[in-house]
């Protein structure tokens, strides 16, 4: 199979300060979209991001290019991608200043692309949502739209799918927030609603996780808003009530407390008919977890993360 570059499209943006401490980021950006500098492509707002970032979107966008090739003859040509905490589609590293394209727009600008029916992209926020659908309709495309939607009101996301894909199709979903927030309960609506689905969550496990996890368990008064966060997102409470996780915390033993929330997770997934899953780590920030129920997306997961990203970025 032959391979094709992924163009990032990066350019240096002069508006970016650079290196900017955590209080720093905290003034200077409003739901991580940045205040002081716009897009020096199409003037448009970016999204502030660690170095890491093109790791987590090459990782991706090799899957999407395995997974519509592979699934372009299948399923009556009805293949839908999917986003959630989607973006505004260009972001800006904030060590060296570098803008480049987000998964969104790396989604739209894939040769593969063509062999979508549908591509939605949901986020929260009024300006990101606004901004990327600009960024679509620039690209002339019609088969894609940006979405407003709450992740915290699943019924309402899946409505707002269904309206796009009458539940009919193959779906790749992708979940991309920042922290542990996404309620489980927004994954089994999805699968109850559209079935056939492949996900890729992405988790904070090395951020979010890390700091917070361990004084969660051994002080849940005192931490009661963050270990109720976790409960929501791992859809039950087991893993507080686990000896081993109780044993791990108190011990201090981070490895081990990530692997058990990890596992704790996917065993809630195995419960909504997922029996297939691996894990790609991202510079020990984050986990991208594949979760499929049928073989042959594992087969394409792995054959993904096969390849690995330098300089060249090059892709199947």
């Amino acid at each position: 199979m032959k391979t094709a570059r992924l163009n990032f499209n990066e350019v240096p943006n002069p508006l970016c300060l650079t290196k900017c401490n955590k209080e720093m980021r905290q003034k200077m950006t409003e739901d991580d979209l940045c205040i002081n500098a716009y897009s020096v492509i199409d003037h448009l707002p970016v999204r502030c991001v660690g170095e890491w970032a093109v790791q987590k979107i090459f990782h991706l966008i090799q899957y999407f290019g395995i997974f519509s090739t592979g699934m372009k003859d299948k399923w009556d040509g009805r293949i839908n991608y999917i986003e959630i905490c989607s973006g505004t589609g260009r972001c800006i590293n904030r060590t060296t200043g570098t803008e480049f394209n987000g998964t969104a727009i790396c989604i739209l600008e894939h040769e593969s692309f063509k062999y979508l029916n549908h591509a939605i992209f949901i986020d929260y926020n009024k300006t990101v949502v606004n901004t990327l659908n600009n960024r679509i309709q620039d690209r002339n495309i019609t088969k894609a739209k940006a979405i407003l939607g709450n992740y915290n009101d699943p019924t309402e996301i899946c409505k707002n799918i269904l309206n796009e894909t009458n539940g009919l199709g193959l779906n790749l979903v992708f979940i991309d927030p920042t922290d542990c927030s996404v309620p489980f309960a927004l994954l089994k609506e999805i699968k109850d609603s559209l079935q056939h689905v492949d996900f890729i969550i992405n988790i904070a496990i090395g951020t979010d996780v890390n700091r917070n996890i361990r004084n969660s368990i051994l002080s849940p008064d005192s931490h009661k808003t963050v270990k109720e966060k976790y409960i929501t997102f791992l859809g039950t409470d087991s893993y507080f009530n686990d000896p081993e996780a109780i044993d791990f915390a108190r011990k201090g033993n981070h490895v081990e407390l990530r692997r058990l929330f990890r596992e704790e997770y996917t065993k809630n997934l195995r419960l909504i008919g997922y029996n297939h899953f691996d894990f790609k780590s991202i510079e020990n920030y984050y986990d991208l977890i594949f979760a499929s129920s049928h073989i042959k997306g594992i087969e394409f997961w792995q054959k993904a993360n096969a390849i690995k990203i330098d300089g060249q970025r090059s892709l199947f």
